[in-house]
């Protein structure tokens, strides 16, 4: 547990610090899982009253809490107060409201049709919490990725364990969301794990209902590894290298902007930022150089002085995207600017140009870059683009930006991705309508709105029966009549069929109705 507890004199700056967050010993944690559990089985959510409660709980953390967590998310990531509701606060308010408005009618039962045989009868499907589930979150939006899937943890009825970012990550954050769900959420619904590897190790021992996991793909396996050893079902919202395909026509200013925006947000570490870009060749120069126009647009000729440029994360980060830079740079036409000391690294824009050998071999393109750099090929041939993303692992975005519908609908049909935005990059998530997830080696399942009261759910069948026309010819022995019978009852009927039978139906009906008004 945090380890200072007098909510109203502590400072801002204590309550985010991250020497007062303790790592979660292997015991605390089955402790955490077996009280969760009895609580479960008590029916602390069992109603959508309860649910709502603490829905509502979780909103006055977001709320009252928004001064501590801005604090935190600037000493971790450099992250503009406004970045942190934009990107990350706005999204779980939205999603609260979503729920407290449908939980209801998504938890009631609901009526399905039911087969011939089983008449009389009805049918209907329940919608069952699963139980006690792990939540996962990560570092580069500490606050959206850990708290968006509780909301549909809780209103689906679930209990959760919050894996808080790991060590040596977002720390600040870690610390601070520590002590406001002490603060605002009842320990019988939601507890934390904190620490680095031996407490990923000793949470993922334990059995949950649902491990849900945002991370890169390397956690990805671990946790599916350790989920096969109990038969739990996992979400995995993973990553990749997510390309964008610049058509000619375009508005080249704000396709421009778009691309910026979406590719150094939060230093670039976003997993569905756009990784790498194809611009046809005919407005490849005028695009980049709007890009690095944009670039100082957004963030000034120093971007280190700027209060709307984030930091990476760690040294070892930095280090990381230092090696990149540095084998790639002779292809740099804007930024490379870095200072250790701070983590900071500047928007950094690669131009291969129509070189597509030495584009596809640097070390830009070897994996998710997860950071302020973005390499960018010219072609001439939209469907070589399309060999290119489709010989790598299915990325969780996809960008399109082109007035052609007719080159849309070809990039829609000949590729897989999580997801596509067409004209704009990243907006996509900000819909609860759409589901966001992977595909792939970028995550299995999604959620967002409705799917994530679904992804926590189970969707039980309940049939219920009549004791009246208990026909014989179902039980043994079988005979010659009660094959015909059977077969004749459990003969597939065209959908075709039945809605002729529906509208003869509705026919004779008003043709009865007339016949008596009028006899």
């Amino acid at each position: 547990m945090y380890q200072s507890m007098n909510d109203l004199k502590t400072p801002l700056a204590k309550a985010a610090d991250p020497a007062l967050l303790r790592p979660t010993p292997a015991d605390a944690i089955a402790g955490h899982v077996a009280d969760l559990r009895a609580s479960f089985r008590a029916g602390v959510l069992q109603s959508t009253a309860a649910r709502k409660a603490q829905l509502r709980q979780l909103r006055l953390l977001t709320t009252e809490g928004a001064e501590l967590l801005q604090a935190a998310v600037w000493k971790d990531l450099h992250k503009h107060a406004t970045e942190l509701y934009v990107m990350e606060t706005s999204a779980i308010l939205n999603e609260i409201q979503e729920h407290l408005d449908y939980v209801d009618d998504w938890a009631a039962p609901k009526r399905v049709g039911t087969n011939l045989v089983n008449i009389p009868g009805s049918s209907y499907v329940h919608s069952d919490p699963l139980g006690v589930c792990c939540i996962m979150g990560t570092w580069n939006y500490p606050v959206q990725l850990l708290l968006l899937p509780l909301v549909g943890c809780i209103s689906a009825g679930n209990c959760a364990v919050l894996r808080l970012p790991a060590e040596g990550s977002s720390d600040h954050v870690a610390a601070a969301l520590a002590y406001l769900v002490d603060k605002y959420m009842d320990p019988n619904v939601v507890r934390y794990v904190a620490g680095g590897i031996d407490a990923n190790k000793a949470m993922l021992a334990q059995k949950f209902d649902l491990i849900f996991c945002t991370g890169g793909c390397t956690i990805g396996k671990i946790v599916a590894r350790a989920a096969a050893e109990t038969l739990t079902p996992v979400i995995l919202e993973l990553g990749g290298k997510s390309p964008a395909i610049i058509d000619a026509s375009i508005d080249l200013l704000v396709t421009a902007r778009r691309l910026v925006w979406g590719a150094f947000t939060n230093a670039g570490q976003t997993c569905v930022r756009p990784d790498y870009i194809f611009v046809h060749a005919s407005i490849g120069p005028a695009l980049v150089a709007a890009m690095k126009q944009a670039a100082v647009d957004f963030f000034g000729a120093d971007p280190q002085a700027s209060d709307s440029y984030g930091r990476l994360v760690n040294s070892a980060q930095f280090d990381r995207i230092r090696r990149i830079y540095e084998a790639d740079k002779t292809f740099a036409v804007h930024g490379g600017q870095s200072d250790a000391s701070d983590r900071f690294f500047g928007p950094t824009i690669f131009n291969f140009e129509s070189d597509y050998a030495t584009f596809a071999s640097s070390a830009s393109m070897e994996g998710e870059l997860f950071g302020p750099l973005l390499p960018i090929c010219y072609y001439t041939d939209v469907n070589a683009v399309l060999d290119h993303i489709n010989a790598q692992p299915k990325p969780l975005a996809l960008y399109v930006f082109s007035k052609s519908n007719g080159f849309v609908q070809h990039i829609l049909s000949h590729t897989t991705s999580g997801s596509v935005c067409v004209n704009d990059t990243m907006v996509q998530i900000s819909n609860p309508s759409l589901p966001f997830g992977g595909v792939g080696n970028s995550g299995m399942g999604a959620y967002h709105g409705h799917k994530s009261f679904e992804v926590f759910s189970h969707a039980k069948s309940v049939l219920y029966k009549h004791f009246i026309l208990d026909i014989a010819q179902r039980y043994q022995p079988y005979t010659p009549f009660a094959r015909q019978l059977l077969g004749a009852a459990l003969y597939p009927i065209p959908r075709s069929w039945v809605r002729a039978s529906a509208f003869f139906t509705l026919v004779a009906l008003v043709g009865i109705v007339l016949a008596i008004v009028y006899a």
